[in-house]
């Protein structure tokens, strides 16, 4: 998740695998949203067309 942008891009950037805990995301008005990764459904893998 990228946080923090600039006129450019964005300064931070937060990273975590899937299942690993919680991730606090600071929000810009002093709060913070915490995002469960353990409850994050996992990708579908891809499966070819036939």
């Amino acid at each position: 998740m990228h946080t923090e942008p600039t006129a450019n891009w964005y300064s931070t950037a937060l990273k975590r695998a899937y299942g690993t805990g919680k991730l606090p995301i600071p929000l810009a008005d002093d709060r913070t949203f915490t995002l469960d990764l353990d409850e994050l459904p996992r990708p579908e893998p891809a499966t070819e067309a036939h």
